[in-house]
């Protein structure tokens, strides 16, 4: 493809929701793709068989800047992935959401990737009742969930 950086991209919870529907996009469009992943929810999945690329069982709390080395991009999106299992131990929810995604950011700098991109989610907004909102709005969460996002 011309004009467009071919890029070597790790992508942490390669296998959930998201996950699963970015990879074969990214694989698409040409980029090596190798994935980060817990497991935890492991035998969970819902459609089409997971595209399997490269990867490493890892809780991304234990991510180091060695696990990151060589690559162009991170595209983060592991986390625990909803509101009600984030209320079933807000402190494990949290430390997996926000310390989680801290430490991997902080390992991406250290190793020298030149791209991240931290996803996150429209829980973080919370409380705005029925109004229409824009991603420039307040957050206002109200699970632990949003909160850690």
């Amino acid at each position: 493809m011309e004009g467009v950086e071919l890029m070597r991209v790790l992508v942490t919870g390669h296998r959930g929701y998201i996950g699963a529907t970015l990879v074969p996009m990214l694989l698409k469009a040409g980029h090596a793709v190798e994935g980060l992943d817990s497991g935890l929810f492991e035998g969970c999945d819902v459609g089409d068989a997971l595209v399997e690329v490269p990867w490493v069982r890892k809780d991304v709390r234990d991510v180091t800047p060695v696990d990151l080395e060589g690559f162009d991009a991170v595209i983060h999106l592991a986390a625990l992935s909803n509101d009600r299992l984030g209320d079933v131990d807000p402190t494990c929810t949290y430390d997996i959401n926000h310390g989680g995604s801290v430490r991997v950011a902080k390992a991406a700098k250290a190793a020298g990737v030149s791209r991240f991109l931290q996803s996150s989610t429209c829980s973080l907004y919370g409380a705005h009742g029925d109004d229409y909102i824009d991603e420039s709005a307040e957050f206002l969460p109200v699970t632990p969930y949003g909160k850690a996002r």
